[in-house]
């Protein structure tokens, strides 16, 4: 998930031009004592970061936390006595404040207990660095946990001073051609009787999400009914192998199948498919069917499999019948997508900004007046269904 989150951090961390009163204070645990040295020297060189202490040991690092209660705890993944997973749990049940983010190696095992850890509520995750030396390693986490401090500092200032928050970088003037009906009631409560729903059966479903979205997620596709007669398309932004892991977890709670797209392989209703990490993903059709093509294009935002990438596609086979579905992410991306959808006169949903575990991706969308629906995250896949077979959904 690193690459993706390189490009936007200026942007997403302008609206704060002060840092916090408070030293940001982050706990360290790894079983490995070099690698917990590394973090320490990449922690030190972001500005106003206290490392408050250390652990090697997962039993101990679970009373420390509590103790202690850091903003921020960098916790790995494997672990003697207790995994990182395991001290994830122990501590979410004594409800203690601090954020986790995971260090993760490159493996399909790491990449399965990775996904599990953001769905127990860790904010995000860092590929444990595999350079040829210690200061390459070093350099790289910098970059990576500077961004995740900034997020959280962020978040804390926009909760105690939300009235100073300016926007430096607003997202690209669009002036819808009428005002976008925001959504903010239950999206099962309307008085239109239609069975028809405007997407019909020959409609499509696209998903863009980033930080926060394996957990996001978790509480939308499983909601989905056997029956949902249209193929849904997710782009989460993540590295191979960790989408098929989401793909195979969100596939063990949904009675929708959930699977990682593969070349060529026709689209099919009721069928929910996720872009394979590193590579774009797009719909097209061989004369007959919709097919799925995945390609090695260039990323767009910074990001490959990227959320406008698919949803040009989707516009360009299904048009006014294409619903897209913007989630919790950091970034833009998804917000060229969008306007496309809403030129061809489909729909474009977006998570609230009370929901999101950052508020990046729908707010593009949203303050440039392109949506027509603004859902909490547990009324998101009622509003998807209610778009499949009713008109007057909105």
């Amino acid at each position: 998930m690193s690459e993706y989150f390189k490009k936007y951090s200026s942007d997403i961390f302008s609206w704060r031009n002060d840092l916090v009163a408070d030293s940001f204070r982050i706990f360290i645990v790894d079983d490995s004592l070099i690698f917990r040295q590394i973090v320490r020297q990449a922690c030190i060189q972001i500005p106003n970061v206290e490392i408050v202490g250390s652990s090697g040991d997962g039993r101990q690092a679970i009373h420390k936390i509590q103790e202690l209660k850091p903003d921020l705890v960098t916790l790995d993944l494997e672990m003697p006595v207790f995994s990182g997973l395991e001290v994830l749990k122990s501590v979410n049940k004594t409800q203690c404040p601090s954020k986790f983010i995971m260090l993760s190696s490159v493996t399909q095992a790491g990449a399965k207990e990775t996904i599990e850890c953001l769905n127990a509520g860790a904010l995000d995750f860092i590929m444990k660095p595999q350079g040829s030396s210690r200061e390459e390693n070093m350099q790289k986490l910098v970059k990576e946990i500077s961004v995740r401090v900034k997020l959280i500092q962020d978040h804390v200032n926009c909760d105690h001073e939300p009235s100073k928050r300016p926007v430096n970088t607003p997202a690209p003037a669009v002036v819808p051609s009428l005002p976008p009906k925001i959504l903010t009631a239950s999206p099962v409560e309307n008085n239109c009787q239609s069975n028809i729903g405007w997407l019909s059966d020959q409609g499509v479903v696209g998903i863009g999400v980033s930080t926060g979205g394996p957990a996001s997620l978790k509480q939308v596709i499983p909601n989905f009914p056997r029956d949902f007669p249209l193929p849904i398309l997710i782009v989460q932004h993540m590295p191979p192998l960790f989408t098929k892991s989401l793909a195979q977890n969100l596939n063990q709670q949904s009675p929708l199948e959930v699977k990682e797209a593969e070349q060529g392989e026709k689209v099919n209703k009721g069928v929910v498919y996720i872009a394979p990490g590193g590579l774009q993903m797009r719909v097209t059709n061989d004369g007959m069917h919709k097919i799925i093509e995945l390609t090695d294009d260039p990323p767009e935002n910074s990001c490959r499999p990227a959320v406008d990438y698919l949803f040009r596609s989707l516009v360009k086979e299904y048009g006014s019948k294409t619903l897209g579905v913007i989630m919790t992410g950091m970034g833009s991306d998804g917000f060229l997508g969008a306007q496309a959808i809403k030129k061809a006169h489909g729909k474009v949903f977006v998570q609230d900004k009370e929901s999101c575990v950052v508020y990046g991706m729908p707010r593009f969308p949203t303050e440039a007046g392109i949506v027509d629906a603004i859902l909490p995250l547990n009324q998101i896949s009622q509003a998807v269904q209610r778009a499949s077979t009713q008109e007057c959904f909105v």
